[in-house]
């Protein structure tokens, strides 16, 4: 916790009484040091009470909900600014369950509900008797400072005999085939810290992945025409399972957070130079290692969403691939076969986004390994669809830094790099992906810094991207204005928490 830490108040203008009294606790907090946050001082004419709600609560260390009869009644049966705050709140404590940070404040003295539905299993602070308030601000201040009244006492040694601990390193299997034992060895070394057995692991299983995709190649494809849309997906997901264990080993390090295991950007990089890889064939055999680069960076953003690190998802979308023979680069997300169109997914050159959305968004269910790194295929989908959506917002930031916004106010058909396929995905997944990128808001506009453009500048534009986007979706069939799902509004509530 900060030196001061930030406290949001959140009440119900019952009575100048109840004001007043409000505006003496928040003033009694402040001079203890704890920087109070108050609509009757913090907000002023012309401001924007929502913005105001929703930025106090979301940037606050802590947020005291002063509960009376009128606000829990106002919370419980959805009136005003107080049913704004309660979802504001709701959508915190639907993020992480286990949070601390909202703190009821018992006013009231009728015997009624005492807080809100939302926050009805929460340990309360007792202001009721207002002889006692000194004692209720004395327990509270040292509760918002992190300075418990009572020390708990410190943990003391057993008094029975202990079994030594085992410090030796995570022992490595001298084979590791397939992705579920990788990611239970990968787990192991993640949480023992070892990077010394992180880099063993490694060496044991990268040459031999490659090694077995290009036999498997060559003894099962080398002379074979592609049948159907079925065959290609079938050859794709094979290629997948071969290269399982080491895809699984680098998303573990991702889905740690750890620094010295995060990055693993260089799985991308093998992907790109397949040693021993055939350079003739059948065009959708040749592109396979393209086909699992986009199966790769997809996983890859979608675990960083899940894991709020929007920051190292688009670290391996900006990586730049060499191409004309090293003569030019260009972004990963600006590559056609990795942000959606795997011809060796739908068989046409140029390929077809939607069959390769479909391919990734229906993995779950077809690569049982999944499950063990995210938590179940509605989180799987959601997080796919918010790092698509990421980069779409990402691609926006590139039109604005590199001078292009006339392009945002032309009349004919917009192109987007990154394909709208995500879009497809129903309201509900949807919604919770507009979660997931609201979760760390900071992320995507130290992305608009990085690119030396500003929170106006995409502000200026956000309408006129929006306009584009559901045009775009409404012209590709599948969409009308009406079954369109509220793309606009959720768009628009993205863009107010950050």
């Amino acid at each position: 916790m900060a030196e001061n830490p930030k406290v949001f108040i959140s009440y119900s203008h019952d009575s100048p009484e109840h004001k007043r009294w409000v505006s003496e606790l928040a003033a009694r907090l402040r001079h203890n040091g704890i920087d109070a946050i108050l609509d009757q001082w913090d907000l002023g004419l012309g401001d924007d009470i929502t913005r105001f709600m929703e930025r106090g609560i979301v940037d606050a260390d802590r947020v005291l909900v002063i509960c009376t009869d009128t606000y829990v009644d106002k919370a419980n049966t959805g009136e005003g600014g107080v049913d704004y705050e309660r979802m504001i709140i709701n959508a915190e404590l639907v993020q992480n369950l286990g949070t601390d940070k909202f703190i009821p404040i018992i006013r009231q003295a009728s015997g009624r509900e005492k807080t809100p539905t939302f926050l009805g299993t929460r340990v309360y602070a007792d202001f009721t008797n207002d002889s006692q308030f000194d004692a209720a601000c004395e327990k509270l201040i040292h509760e918002l400072h992190e300075m418990p009244i009572v020390e708990k006492p410190p943990l003391g040694k057993s008094p029975f005999p202990s079994v030594e601990l085992d410090t030796q390193l995570t022992e490595i299997p001298e084979e590791v085939k397939s992705a579920s034992a990788a990611y239970i060895t990968a787990s192991k070394l993640v949480r023992a810290g070892d990077t010394l057995g992180w880099r063993e692991l490694i060496k044991q299983i990268r040459p031999n992945v490659f090694k077995d995709l290009v036999q498997w190649r060559q003894d099962e494809l080398n002379g074979q025409q592609p049948k159907d849309k079925e065959h290609l997906i079938h050859v794709v997901d094979k290629a997948v399972e071969i290269i399982s264990p080491l895809m699984t080993v680098a998303l573990v390090g991702v889905e740690s957070g750890r620094e010295e295991f995060r990055d693993q950007k260089s799985l991308f990089d093998d992907l790109q130079n397949v040693v021993g890889w055939n350079p003739a064939g059948y065009e959708v055999w040749i592109r396979l290692p393209n086909a699992l680069g986009y199966v790769y960076h997809s996983l890859h953003g979608a675990l960083c969403l899940s894991t709020s690190q929007i920051d190292l998802a688009l670290g391996l979308a900006r990586v730049k691939i060499p191409v004309a023979g090293g003569t030019k680069f260009f972004h990963v997300w600006e590559m056609s076969e990795y942000r959606g169109y795997a011809q060796s997914i739908s068989g046409t050159r140029g390929g077809h986004s939607l069959e390769s959305w479909n391919y990734m968004a229906n993995a779950y269910e077809r690569w049982k390994w999944l499950s063990k790194i995210f938590g179940g295929e509605q989180e799987y989908r959601a997080s796919l669809v918010a790092y698509y959506m990421a980069l779409n917002i990402h691609e926006l930031a590139t039109v604005i830094a590199e001078g292009r916004v006339d392009v945002l106010n032309t009349t004919s058909e917009p192109y987007f790099t990154i394909p709208l396929t995500f879009w497809h995905e129903d309201y509900d997944t949807t919604q919770q992906a507009i979660s997931l990128l609201r979760r760390n808001p900071n992320s995507i506009v130290d992305l608009w810094i990085s690119l030396k453009v500003t929170r106006e500048q995409v502000e200026s534009v956000w309408e006129s991207w929006i306009d584009l986007v559901e045009g775009s979706l409404i012209r590709s069939g599948g969409f009308d204005a009406i079954s369109l799902p509220n793309l606009s509004d959720l768009y628009r509530y993205l863009f107010k928490g950050m």
